[in-house]
């Protein structure tokens, strides 16, 4: 199934749920897409645990939401207590970077979704819609939620008054799905456990089906007075605060000195988010447990492995893992703090903001339900008695692998199983397992052919061309000859792309259609896609694109031209992202482009030195005082300027001092060209010789000189 599931996040736009029961491979899916995709991706989870062992980040730092709970509606309420949708606004005035970021996103993977609150997804809902200026849901971005709905619940603090707006805190619930036609995906394959019968027991307590629970097996591995002796078993609470009191117990009933074991926490990283204690206290003797799989190939540990410490050093920490007879030394791991960022290249780039490093072991003689979310147990010790919250029964017996490796330390009775009818109406009307084939078939192609239309879609460029124009007659200091013949050059011939991209449109619609029903070939397809998207490339780029940027290369950095320029700029990004993204364009997984019109587009212009352009306007037949003023610069500046090119004998000395001015200083350079300083030539000459004026007249003959010695 995985692969039909990764083709239909990746080749068409459905919103799905993906779900499955503990253990089946939700998170493996998770790691295998966000590598293989080829999507602009983000990643984001409920809560900072969660975030950070996706990958990913909290849906509140990326969409900037309020704490408080969201009630979808205009009506004025108590701000204390929570915001309408007027309160929310306020909060989506993103940086320009999270901006174009959020724009450019195409599907978003929430992870944990079991606790994303109906109301958290709304505003994630009317953030998009927003920035992204398009009132589809979730501004047209493709969702993907990964979760289980019959484990950890969202948590509500004031559930009345979420009630006067949402029928429960589920996601699902939301009014943001209520008109996406998302489906649920169920993994059915359970890789933890692999008796049938304990597999079976689980099966019905998650469904809450009570009549059918066979609680005299289940109650079997009820034992009240067990005290573990030789093996290692976890004692699974509601509460934090029971297991760090079993932990420092059973820690200080040990003989021997404590080591005390500091992170080390660089850059950003959310003291909420750390995913391990920053001090970490051990001794000898020590129940541990992994918080991480071994990262190193060689699977020697996984997510929630025991161990025992044998030994302990100022930093190092040895221990034999659970199974094993060898001495295992200790590595410390890295956790990141990220952010996402869009790159040059318009790819969502993952921003380290800080890391975490400590060992990546615990105190395990007890852990919380929450924080066994995810882990894989050989023994554990239950006490499911009246603290257990709804979803807790089920989460807690499914982190072992087998009935046996389970003791119970209070009875499972029918009164702390619970199944929330809302979840399973949702998933039965949803579901969609057997119709995976049917919708990929069904629209992959389309989703394909419609991506590339929307790549292609070049009616914007022709009414742009035209804004250029009218601002470009309107700034002062811009060849108006020039724009003239530009314009008259460029809107017929992007008029003439924008029919071409209509009757490509109308063209590939009819194949694709005609494909469907089996009278057209894919290749054919193929073959017109590639030639629309190699067409387009080749044409913008050297009939519009070049010609704009030559002339944009003439009027950067003008004075005068500041707001000109930086509206012909975005013009010209836009052009440049049009033509890098059809080099980047698939038909499913075949890549259109012809690697051999491979070009660098881009917008960068060489900066021309600003002597350079100085020179340029004295050759149009400018004066110095003319150039000062157009470049915003003094008049000595200038002289300067011209001073260089002197140097080489290029410049027509009448055009800048009448013809005494000159004789006077050749017949003083041809009586004495030896004055070291231009102070020795100003003493010299008459006084209405400038310095400026000196150094272009000296360089210049000397220039003269040098060439007739040689």
């Amino acid at each position: 199934m995985n692969e039909s599931l990764f083709s239909l996040a990746e080749h068409t736009h459905r919103s799905i749920f993906l779900t499955g029961k503990a253990g089946t491979g939700k998170t493996t899916f998770l790691n295998q897409f966000v590598a293989k995709t080829r999507k602009k991706f983000i990643v984001v989870a409920p809560t900072g645990i969660a975030a950070i062992n996706a990958g990913g980040v909290t849906i509140h730092s990326m969409f900037g939401l309020p704490l408080r709970t969201f009630l979808p509606t205009t009506e004025r309420i108590d701000t204390d207590t929570a915001n309408n949708i007027a309160d929310l606004m306020h909060h989506f005035r993103y940086r320009k970077d999270k901006l174009k970021l959020l724009r450019e996103i195409e599907i978003i993977i929430i992870d944990e979704v079991s606790m994303l609150r109906a109301d958290v997804l709304d505003m994630m809902d009317f953030s998009l819609r927003h920035v992204r200026r398009n009132q589809q849901k979730f501004g047209g971005v493709q969702m993907l939620f990964i979760g289980d709905l019959y484990q950890l619940p969202p948590v509500v603090r004031d559930e009345h008054i979420l009630k006067q707006y949402y029928n429960s805190p589920f996601f699902f619930d939301s009014y943001a799905l209520k008109e996406l036609p998302l489906i649920t995906l169920e993994l059915t394959t359970v890789y933890r456990q692999k008796d049938e019968k304990f597999l079976e027991i689980l099966n019905e307590i998650r469904d809450g089906e009570i009549r059918d629970i066979d609680f005299e097996t289940l109650n079997a591995r009820y034992i009240p007075d067990f005290e573990p002796k030789d093996e290692a078993y976890v004692y699974l609470t509601s509460h934090n605060r029971m297991a760090d009191d079993i932990n420092q117990k059973k820690l200080a009933a040990l003989p021997g000195k404590a080591h005390f074991y500091k992170a080390e926490i660089i850059g950003d990283f959310n003291e909420n988010q750390y995913p391990n204690d920053e001090v970490l206290e051990l001794k000898v003797g020590a129940q541990i447990m992994f918080i991480r799989n071994d990262a190193s190939g060689e699977r020697r540990y996984f997510n929630g492995k025991l161990a025992e410490v044998v030994g302990l050093s100022e930093k190092e920490i040895s221990v034999i893992i659970d199974g094993d007879d060898e001495i295992f030394k200790l590595k410390k791991e890295n956790w990141d703090q990220k952010r996402y960022s869009l790159g040059e290249d318009k790819s969502v780039k993952e921003e380290v903001l800080g890391s975490f490093s400590q060992f990546p072991v615990r105190l395990a003689w007890a852990v919380t339900i929450h924080k066994s979310q995810g882990l894989t147990f050989d023994r554990l010790i239950i006490d499911a008695g009246k603290s257990f919250a709804s979803g807790q029964v089920y989460v807690a017996l499914s982190r072992c692998r087998t009935l046996e490796g389970i003791v119970l330390k209070s009875k499972i009775t029918p009164e702390v199983i619970y199944s929330d009818r809302r979840v399973s109406k949702f998933q039965d009307e949803t579901h969609a397992n057997s119709k995976i084939e049917e919708i990929l078939n069904a629209e992959k192609y389309d989703y394909s052919i419609q991506k590339i239309i929307s790549k292609l879609e070049c009616s914007w460029i022709a009414p742009t061309i035209d804004v250029w124009f009218q601002n470009a007659k309107q700034a002062k200091l811009t060849d108006k000859d020039k724009v003239v013949f530009l314009h008259q050059t460029l809107r017929p011939e992007a008029e003439n792309y924008r029919k071409v991209f209509e009757k490509f449109r109308r063209v590939i619609q009819q194949m694709t259609h005609s494909f469907i029903e089996g009278k057209t070939t894919w290749d054919e397809i193929e073959t017109k896609a590639k030639g629309a998207v190699n067409f387009f490339f080749t044409n913008v780029n050297s009939k519009i694109f070049s010609l704009l940027k030559e002339f944009y290369a003439e009027t950067k950095g003008v004075k005068g031209l500041k707001q000109y320029n930086e509206d012909f700029r975005v013009f010209l990004d836009d052009l440049e992202d049009y033509l890098n993204d059809l080099k980047k364009v698939h038909l499913l997984e075949k890549p259109l482009f012809d690697s051999k019109n491979e070009e660098i587009i881009t917008t960068k212009i060489a900066k021309i030195p600003s002597h350079i352009l100085t020179f340029q306007l004295f050759e149009e037949g400018k004066s110095i005082p003319e150039i000062a003023r157009e470049r915003g610069l003094v008049p000595e500046t200038i002289y300067g300027h011209l001073a260089k090119f002197a140097e080489r004998g290029l410049l027509d000395l009448k055009r800048i001092f009448d013809k005494d001015k000159i004789k006077t200083f050749e017949k003083e350079f041809k009586k004495d060209d030896t004055h070291e300083t231009l102070s020795a030539w100003k003493q010299v000459l008459p006084k209405d010789f400038e310095f400026n004026e000196i150094r272009v007249l000296l360089n210049h003959y000397t220039f003269v000189k040098e060439s007739k010695t040689k």
